[in-house]
């Protein structure tokens, strides 16, 4: 099969500080917000720009960033930021949608200042939920969910 490119637009960018996230849609996008009112989720889909560099695109392998995984991991067994298209997926919660103003605040997301919005979607337990997910022994006692991370101690995972 033969490799083909892609053109992708942002549509927008991410917002990211101390104090709040959001998402911030050009102005032509906005009426693309109806409906959304009443989900409590959106699956962020955004381009990971710092790390958009040729040679990070050809590396496949990296030094395990897990404690307890094996020392050497393929990039596809990470969330790593170093990836062939660099491309980022978050879930997170609406706390404010503006949709006059295109704006979405949330509670938070893992995403540089300014990292450009590629698309957004509405999570649903039906498309997005794996009720038994199986995961590698090294992250089993991982929390089972995003309502439990943020207590968990995600600095002992990390190797840096």
């Amino acid at each position: 099969m033969e490799q083909k490119a892609f053109t992708v637009q942002a549509i927008g960018h991410i917002e990211n500080n101390e104090k709040s996230s959001f998402i911030q849609l050009l102005p032509k996008y906005t009426e693309a917000l109806e409906g959304l009112e009443g989900f409590s989720h959106l699956k962020v889909i955004y381009w990971l720009d710092k790390m958009d560099q040729p040679e990070m695109r050809e590396i496949f392998q990296v030094a395990s960033p897990y404690k307890q995984a094996p020392d050497i991991l393929g990039i596809f067994a990470t969330r790593s930021p170093i990836r062939p298209n660099p491309l980022a997926v978050s879930t997170s919660g609406v706390i404010h949608l503006d949709k006059e103003n295109g704006r979405i605040q949330l509670d938070y997301i893992d995403a540089e200042n300014n990292s450009p919005l590629l698309d957004i979607k509405p999570y649903t337990p039906s498309e997005d939920r794996v009720e038994t997910p199986l995961v590698p022994e090294w992250s089993a006692h991982w929390p089972k969910n995003v309502e439990t991370s943020g207590d968990f101690d995600w600095e002992n995972e990390f190797n840096f």
